[in-house]
């Protein structure tokens, strides 16, 4: 009788947690949006002007297309991580947009202060 009870006890544990396991991952709509969102905020912060910053840009896309094609496939967790990248690749273009815009605003700092002192000194 002991075997049994165990046997029934292991059928109910494997019953309540079989289930728990297969549980399928959500559509990764949050992470879809927010990736697609990245990707618009790079284009109008102009990272396809900046070499650097279009090349993510261009990655960032590619990624959100994977992440599609995986949902299609009902592979949402791996599509929920690939939006994820898109959106850090993302936002890395356009960081290398702002830093392209301060590197060239110090420069242009740079040659006024060069001007300013050629026309102080005699």
């Amino acid at each position: 009788m002991p075997h049994l009870h165990k046997r029934l006890s292991l059928l109910l544990c494997l019953g309540v947690l079989l289930p728990l396991g297969c549980a399928s991952f959500p559509t990764p709509t949050d992470s879809m949006a927010t990736a697609i969102a990245s990707v618009r905020a790079a284009e109008e912060v102009g990272a396809e002007d900046v070499p650097k910053a279009a090349l993510q840009l261009q990655l960032a896309r590619e990624e959100i297309a994977e992440a599609k094609v995986l949902v299609e496939e009902r592979e949402n967790e791996s599509a929920h991580y690939q939006a994820l990248r898109a959106s850090s690749d993302a936002d890395l273009a356009i960081s290398l947009v702002r830093e392209n815009a301060a590197r060239e605003g110090a420069k242009a700092a740079a040659a006024r202060v060069d001007t300013a002192e050629a026309e102080v000194t005699p």
